[in-house]
């Protein structure tokens, strides 16, 4: 997925021997030259036993039976990323995420960053930091913000897809995330970065400081860490391919639109304004209406603050005792267009409708009025933009803090343990500005008086009116709307107000080590138990509440849940050294966790190396994974709604008073319903217009849901031949099935899987109807109720070597995909997502790349480095928005990074461009349901910056 112009390219190898290590976990872990430019702080991890993300089992290297993708320090310095999710972004088995270039109308969370593995959602990705869970960003959800995680910090990332749940429990479906700090650092280190597109706009500064500092004689270590970073976003107005709605701007105007007659179509019957406040006759929306794109942003401006501290402190080797503190601070601000208000929005305080401005108000101009009075109305419907009333953009504040302590040691020689608690808080807070509809409707309804227009507050002129404060409100033509009137309809300026709160605990217990020896060496095990508690709450302010503003009614969500968790993981060198058998070994884990809301559910796997010589190496894992139902699919408000759906029982067909039979033959299922068979026996069973204009139906949260599981299996193996050091290819065939996924099945669906189709109860348990048999609510609640299936190859190739005169490293990452697709509903039809464009608006998984390629060369000599990174994306189809199948083409992204060390490692300079070739998006129309508002493209696909350069500075004491 093409998030952002940023590009990872992996560092440099120490030796063939550590380079064939690392690559045993997926590769793509290599170890690094001590010389080299930015080399992180972990180059002892090659020596001794280590823990490999994936397996709670510390061991000689780092070959796992699942494919491991590490990103080291150095590859983060390489593509000039202030955030981290801009790195991942670029990994084949990243999908479309949660970020600044998608959440611009998001109600809350503007600005949030997520990471999607495989596609499937951020909510099946765990994200970890130093192995321990992180507390979620997004609430009621396990969703992690990646805002809050200090970029300069890391020492690298573990990224494992498939086969992690039996090892770190729910979320874990498509796989880990995992962020290893570096706790180590010694010195200081002062790194500075500006960033600007060639076009002058997007403009981004980041600093940051980074101290650390051993004591004791090594046995104790703190590292401190700050950093600013501010993204100041990109407006849609300042790229050629957004600046404009695409085909039509809205008819919805700054100085607005009036039809006596309601149709607001073009001609001498609805009426607007000229730029200088002259009436006029409304020709069309792209001449007289208004372009959203003006005010609305491709990529979101986000402001960090950000502070960690790490300690540790070896007492004795029984004894290591350990914190960690993190806190982020994060600003974002969304742009949208002025409120669109339209008569038919509005209603008074009572619950009464507005029917339109009176033909009384005499702020109507006499051409209009002359004009109703023709038509024969005495209301008049309008539309208009909020421009000079209030801006509805939004605001966010976040904070998250997290602090960890724990104790580790040696039991003996061979068995360790490891105890810790962690706690987590993330706040969010989000406001803008709104228009209380009732105040809109009662400034509207004025009339004359003594020294000008009034409200109409006493009973004869109406009675639904009879607020003493009411401002008449003026908005005929270009900023007439006074200050007192915009005061009034917006309760003085009030904001709606979203304030969120998320807690996490978490105590862990594990004891590990070796159990005795094998042919093959020592029998691993890690053994431990763990509690978790979360809690989440979302509180809207009460007119969002009540549904008073003009914007969307939403209600409070308010959650807790607990789970108890206990775990085993065994890994059995079974030979070693044999002909035909240089290793074999085989692995398993369980876990059990017995959660408040679902009980007790099972994950484990299964998995095996085998190494006939020492160039090759199999391996595979199967599994079964879990994911617990979050707090918003299980306590989010049920919301009202009133569905437009045809009871198939209707022998009218939905037609209401007066149509004609249309059905005169009932489905065995409704004649299985007593008091409809006796209604088609006496005339028909038919419904009256009323009878379905008040079938209702509830959206939201189910308690009673169960959790999702999932099958993966990963087979592949990893080449390093002898004869050609520094070489190495990895292919992994990955599978993940997922059942019971959590969705919603459309109203109208249940109805006719009900009675046309099985009459399965999952359909026929959405649906009330009364005692005359006639509906009264169809539901569309989370129910367990989807299935997802993604599998495809994995390809890792690396080659370093050393010449005479430079340094040369190659990489590349590639996944093929053979199958992405998912079936909302049993029995249902499946949706074939392989080859197509992602669809925010119609639930698809994510693009469906046949092929994604990230490769980076990097060329190295006499203090020098050049680095070169290129991502390929192959074409893809949108086939939703015409008749005629529209493909993207390939995408090509060049990126490059000249680094300087004229004095060594200890002071670098670095200048980059990304999207060197200024690769512009695919664009379609602002109605595709594969473009987000204010895009014109899929704004999770493609780059929406263009050329983008940056310099910086990066000194180490």
């Amino acid at each position: 997925m093409r998030q952002f112009p940023n590009r990872q390219a992996l560092f440099r190898a120490v030796s063939p021997v550590a380079t064939a290590l690392a690559l045993c976990a997926g590769g793509v872990a290599h170890a690094q030259q001590a010389d080299g430019p930015t080399a992180p702080a972990d180059a002892q991890e090659s020596q001794g036993d280590i823990v490999v993300t994936g397996s709670r089992i510390a061991r000689s290297d780092l070959a796992a039976s699942v494919p491991v993708a590490v990103v080291s320090s150095a590859d983060i310095a390489r593509t000039g990323a202030a955030n981290i999710q801009d790195v991942l972004a670029d990994l084949p088995a990243v999908g479309q995420n949660i970020s600044r270039t998608s959440t611009n109308f998001s109600t809350t969370g503007n600005g949030q960053a997520s990471v999607n593995l495989r596609s499937l959602g951020s909510s099946r990705t765990l994200v970890l930091v130093n192995g321990r869970r992180y507390v979620a960003g997004i609430p009621g959800t396990s969703i992690v913000d990646l805002n809050t995680i200090p970029t300069d910090l890391i020492k690298r990332v573990d990224v494992v897809t498939g086969g992690a749940s039996a090892v770190y429990g729910s979320e874990a479906i498509a796989g880990v995330v995992n962020f290893i700090l570096d706790d180590e650092f010694v010195g200081l280190r002062l790194h500075g970065q500006g960033t600007v597109s060639d076009k002058g706009d997007a403009p981004r500064q980041l600093v940051s400081a980074v101290a650390g500092a051993s004591f004791a004689d090594g046995r104790g270590h703190i590292v401190l860490s700050g950093s600013y970073d501010f993204d100041h976003g990109l407006r849609s107005r300042d790229r050629s391919f957004s600046a404009t709605d695409n085909p039509n701007r809205s008819s919805f105007s700054a100085q607005g639109l009036f039809s006596p007659s309601g149709t607001f179509a073009p001609g001498a019957g609805t009426f607007t304004y000229d730029a200088l406040n002259n009436l006029k006759q409304y020709q069309s929306a792209n001449i007289d209406g208004y372009n959203r794109n003006f005010d609305r942003y491709l990529a979101l401006p986000v402001e960090r603050y950000l502070g960690s501290a790490l300690a540790k402190f070896e007492i004795a080797p029984a004894a290591t005792v350990y914190g960690e503190f993190q806190y982020a601070k994060s600003k974002s601000q969304s742009s949208l267009e002025p409120q669109a208000v339209a008569s038919t929005d509005l209603v008074y305080a009572d619950g009464s409708a507005f029917a339109g401005i009176p033909i009384t108000n005499p702020l109507i101009p006499t051409q209009i009025r002359n004009a109703m009075v023709t038509a024969g109305v005495t209301a008049l419907p309008f539309r208009r933009r909020s421009n000079d009333i209030f801006d509805r953009s939004n605001r966010n504040d976040r904070e998250t803090w997290r602090g960890v302590a724990g104790i580790r040691g040696d039991l003996s020689p061979t068995l360790h343990y490891d105890v810790y608690y962690t706690h987590g808080e993330t706040r969010d807070v989000t406001q803008s500005g709104t228009v209380y509809g009732p105040n809109y409707a009662n400034a509207l309804n004025a009339v004359a008086g003594p020294n000008g227009p009034v409200c109409a507050i006493n009973a004869d002129a109406n009675p639904n009116n009879n607020d003493a404060a009411c401002v008449p409100i003026n908005i005929f033509g270009f900023n007439t709307v006074s200050a007192a009137a915009a005061a009034y309809v917006t309760r003085n300026g009030e904001q709606t107000r979203y304030e969120a709160r998320v807690k996490q605990d978490v105590v862990s217990a594990t004891v590990s080590g070796d159990l005795f020896r094998l042919p093959g060496g020592p029998l691993g095990f890690a053994i431990g138990g763990e509690y978790r508690h979360e809690k989440s709450t979302e509180d809207f302010d009460e007119a969002t509440n009540l549904g008073l503003t003009l914007g969307n009614q939403l209600s409070d969500t308010r959650g807790s849940y607990n789970v108890k968790e206990a775990f085993i993981e065994l890994n059995a060198p079974i030979l070693k050294d044999k002909p035909f058998f240089h290793s074999l070994s085989i692995e398993g884990a369980a876990r059990y966790a017995d959660y408040s809301t679902v009980g007790g559910v099972w994950s484990w796997k299964a998995g095996a190396e085998w190494a006939p010589i020492p160039d090759i190496r199999f391996r595979g894992v199967y599994s079964q994974a879990t994911r617990a139902p979050n707090i918003s699919e299980l306590y989010s408000a049920q919301n009202e709604t009133f569905p437009a759906v045809i009871d198939p029982c209707d022998q009218r067909a939905g037609n209401g008073d007066g149509a004609p039979i249309s059905v005169t033959n009932l489905s065995a299922a409704c004649r299985a319903v007593p008091a409809i068979a006796a209604a088609a026996a006496g005339g028909g069973f038919v419904y009256s217009t009323a009878q379905i204009q008040t079938i209702n139906g509830f959206t939201g949260g189910n308690p009673n849901l169960r959790e999702e599981t999932a099958k993966t299996l990963t087979l592949g193996g990893v080449f390093q031949p002898r004869f050609a050091r520094g070489f190495s290819l990895s292919v992994d065939y990955y599978q993940i099935k997922v059942e019971n996924a959590i969705g919603i099945i459309g109203q109208q669906t249940s109805l006719d899987e009900c009675y046309t189709g099985g009459g399965e109860a999952i359909f026929c348990n959405n649906i009330v109807r009364d005692n005359t048999g006639h509906l009264t609510s169809v539901n569309a609640i989370n129910l367990n109720t989807g299935s997802f299936e993604v599998s495809g190859i994995d390809t890792q190739a690396q080659y370093s070597t050393k010449l005479p005169f430079a340094k040369i490293d190659f990489n590349l990452r590639w996944t093929h995909l053979l199958k992405q697709e998912q079936t909302s509903y049993p029995g249902g039809p499946t949706q074939d997502e392989l080859g197509q464009l992602d669809c925010y608006a119609c639930g698809r998984l994510g693009t469906g790349f046949r092929d994604k390629v990230n490769a980076s060369a990097t060329l190295g000599f006499d203090g020098v480095s050049v680095n070169w990174r290129v991502n390929y994306l192959s074409s893809v189809v949108d086939d939703l928005t015409s008749a005629t199948p529209r493909r993207t083409g390939d995408f090509w992204y060049h990126d490059a990074q000249v680094r300087f060390e004229p004095l060594g490692t200890r002071y670098a300079f670095y200048l980059g461009v990304d999207n060197v070739f200024d690769k512009k998006p695919p664009i379609f129309s602002d109605t595709s349901l594969v473009t987000f508002p204010g895009t014109q493209t899929s704004a999770t696909t493609y780059d929406l910056y263009g050329r983008l350069l940056y310099a910086g500075v990066d000194f180490r004491f």
